[in-house]
């Protein structure tokens, strides 16, 4: 991917023509306020593998760097700190491959659990105690990391009440109690029918691989309304981010943190984990009305069986026909997106 240039055309130049106080103070803050170039072929914004494994960081320190490394994971790197959202990579032998392993990641600064199901935080214990990350989580995802043995100064529990930041050298994150997903029972129960009636069947060597990754996760029913968090991400020059890792109805939490900020920058937000598109779509134009993100990237919209992807363009269109400025993004795998953070303000990569 190339290293995004400015949108705004070039001035003209005027001959002969005499520039009123109010001319030069609308040119001045036009030259004040554009974001500068970002330098061309930037390493940090061309590779697909993260930063946390080895990549080089973006050369420009204003830069945020995104990459989506399936479900609802996500790396994001700004200035010098590497932030994980989830942390499920050794998924088993049934998924697609990542095109890296948790073994493989040598750096992180914190790792932001949304909730404590095993497809969202099954390594988060492995990485951390190799990389000395924090890892946040809601209660019941603290009392996991506990069981296996994570140094409790590396974790930091969170209720997302209010009252709680945490700062990451140049990143505040603010924690905000969310709700997880939960379709209608017999919608669920008709979709694993439908799903079972088509899957290969388990080896016995992937079923054992499947038992011993769930045993990394919680299956406590409590996640749904106090185990699910979403959280606030802001950078040192306003900058804002809202990461949430399950597609459920907003709660009154959110509405509050949002009324106080007005809008946020990029939402990184899962699509709900559901197998009706309209139920999907329904839910992600609740989010979209709250966070009211100029950018949007999904998630949690893969799945072990390629054919059982959710499919993004019919939400886009959905979000867009709500909001026409809005900016949608899917990526492949480790794929980055650039965004020059000053601000405020992104730039269309080139050749997109």
């Amino acid at each position: 991917m190339r290293a995004w240039k400015p949108t705004a055309k070039r001035p003209r130049k005027l001959k002969g023509v005499r520039f009123s106080i109010a001319g030069l103070t609308v040119l001045f803050a036009a030259a004040l306020f554009a974001p500068a170039v970002f330098a061309k072929d930037d390493p940090g914004c061309e590779v697909p593998k993260l930063v946390s494994t080895g990549a080089p960081r973006p050369q420009n320190l204003q830069t945020l760097a995104i990459r989506w490394t399936g479900y609802s994971n996500f790396e994001l790197v700004y200035k010098n700190q590497i932030l994980l959202l989830d942390a499920f990579i050794d998924r088993g032998s049934e998924y697609p491959p990542l095109g890296f392993k948790s073994a493989d990641i040598q750096k992180a600064d914190a790792i932001l659990i949304g909730h404590a199901h095993f497809d969202h935080m099954t390594d988060a214990a492995a990485v951390a105690k190799k990389t000395g990350a924090v890892v946040v989580g809601a209660p019941i995802t603290a009392e996991k990391l506990r069981s296996q043995n994570l140094d409790p100064k590396q974790i930091k529990e969170v209720t997302g009440k209010g009252g709680e930041t945490l700062k990451f050298g140049a990143i505040e994150v603010e924690p905000i109690l969310g709700r997880h997903g939960q379709p209608p029972a017999n919608v669920t129960a008709a979709f694993g029918q439908a799903l079972r009636s088509v899957a290969t069947p388990y080896t016995p060597e992937q079923a054992a691989e499947a038992r011993e990754i769930r045993t990394r996760g919680s299956s406590d029913p409590r996640i749904v309304a106090e185990g699910t968090i979403a959280y606030l991400i802001t950078l040192d020059n306003g900058f804002r981010i809202m990461y949430r890792d399950s597609g459920g109805a907003i709660t009154d939490y959110e509405k509050t943190a949002m009324q106080r900020v007005g809008r946020v920058d990029l939402g990184l937000v899962a699509v709900a984990a559901d197998g009706l598109q309209t139920l999907t779509t329904k839910r992600a134009l609740e989010h979209l009305g709250t966070y009211k993100p100029r950018i949007w990237i999904p998630a949690h919209h893969d799945a072990d069986s390629n054919g059982m992807w959710r499919p993004i363009e019919p939400v886009f269109q959905a979000l867009k026909e709500q909001d026409p400025s809005l900016i949608t993004y899917s990526r492949q795998y480790r794929e980055p997106v650039c965004i020059d953070t000053r601000n405020n303000l992104q730039r269309q990569p080139k050749g997109r």
